[in-house]
């Protein structure tokens, strides 16, 4: 095998396949990196068994053939050299890096030990928004679940019927939900369950701006079909709860507030909460909320006051302040909407104006501190 391409070509790729490749590993093959050198194109995979993902490049290939590479190795002497053209020439069970002021040399695995990639059925790709997908998961990821004893709750529910395509996540304490308009999967797959990491990767790599993504569907994987880039990733075996039975739709007490105040004082008086529960303690009267806390590891209070406007029986809460600041963050709206019913149900968060972004959220109190 022999190719020549640029430092800064190379390394952007490796960037992101080192973001597949498992920083622990029982197999060793699996801290290596697949570089398949074709027609004047180069492919580079890397997989964790769970996760694959190949990204190809255009070089110049005067030697076709595959070798493993250990994947931080070459990063870490990738990032250090200077920018020039630099050849790779692999013989026998050595690799050859050569640019215009020296040359490194690192030992090399069989292609053939690489694991066996899933095979890409372009035939079978649909495209859909690039920019909502990224959306989607931005909104959902980080409510998913990472205990072991709930598996299903490890991923976000894709739900792909009817007229719109739906993306859910919770682990219990918390659920998001959001959804767009989309009828180009309808009626073809069931609901499936996809691990936050492969989803957490494509923001990464398209951006909001992402014309198209090509979606594959597997028996039991999934293959997302990105620009220079396919990642491929088994599916969570379900049955996904029943997430519908859980959102509350007859609260009696709705309050709405301006996002950005309620964020930055739930950032602030959190500095002061208990270390264990990050508990604020939310209490709404009239047209004020009060925010409150405590931590007597260290002597501290927090308290700030809010104007909002509240509809109901005045009442008292204890949430979460991570999972608050959490949620608030992914609303794009200037208002927030939060319906409430007591004070051991499940509060409802929207974006005040739903015209603006089909989202939702749940989050469960706290047991309020005496």
């Amino acid at each position: 095998m022999k190719f020549l391409v640029s430092k800064s070509r190379l390394s952007h790729y490796l960037q992101y396949i080192l973001q597949v490749v498992p920083a622990k590993t029982t197999l060793p093959v699996l801290s290596n990196i697949l570089i398949e050198a074709l027609d004047n194109k180069l492919k580079i995979s890397a997989t964790d068994l769970d996760i694959s993902m190949t990204v190809s490049l255009e070089c110049k290939v005067t030697k076709k053939g595959g070798i493993c590479i250990p994947a931080k190795i070459l990063f870490d002497i990738f990032k250090e050299l200077p920018e020039s053209e630099i050849s790779f020439e692999s013989n026998n069970s050595r690799l050859e890096i050569k640019f215009p002021n020296g040359s490194y040399k690192i030992a090399t695995v069989p292609a053939d030990d690489f694991p066996q990639l899933p095979t890409v059925n372009t035939k079978k790709e649909i495209r859909i928004s690039g920019s909502e997908l990224v959306e989607m998961i931005k909104k959902t990821t980080f409510a998913c679940s990472d205990d072991d004893t709930r598996p299903a709750l490890n991923g976000v529910l894709w739900q792909t019927k009817g007229e719109r395509m739906q993306m859910v996540a919770t682990d219990g304490h918390r659920l998001a939900k959001t959804s767009v308009v989309n009828t180009k999967l309808k009626g073809m797959y069931d609901d499936v369950i996809i691990p936050p990491k492969v989803l957490n990767l494509i923001p990464k790599f398209t951006g909001e701006n992402e014309d198209e993504i090509g979606i594959i569907f597997g028996d039991n994987s999934i293959i997302f079909s990105l620009e220079n880039m396919v990642l491929t990733s088994r599916l969570i075996e379900g049955p996904y709860p029943n997430f519908e039975q859980v959102i509350p739709v007859e609260n009696d007490k709705k309050l709405i507030i301006s996002r950005e105040e309620l964020s930055g004082a739930v950032r602030r008086v959190s500095i002061l909460s208990n270390a264990l529960t990050h508990q604020v303690k939310f209490s709404i009267k009239d047209n004020t909320l009060t925010l409150t806390t405590a931590n007597a590891d260290v002597g501290g209070e927090g308290k700030e006051t809010l104007s909002c406007d509240f509809k109901g029986d005045s009442i008292e809460m204890g949430y979460n302040a991570a999972y608050v600041s959490d949620i608030l963050q992914k609303i794009d709206a200037s208002e927030v909407a939060v319906e409430l019913s007591s004070t051991v149900s499940a509060g409802v968060v929207y974006p005040a104006d739903k015209s603006k972004e089909d989202f939702l959220c749940l989050i469960m109190p706290l047991r309020l501190a005496e």
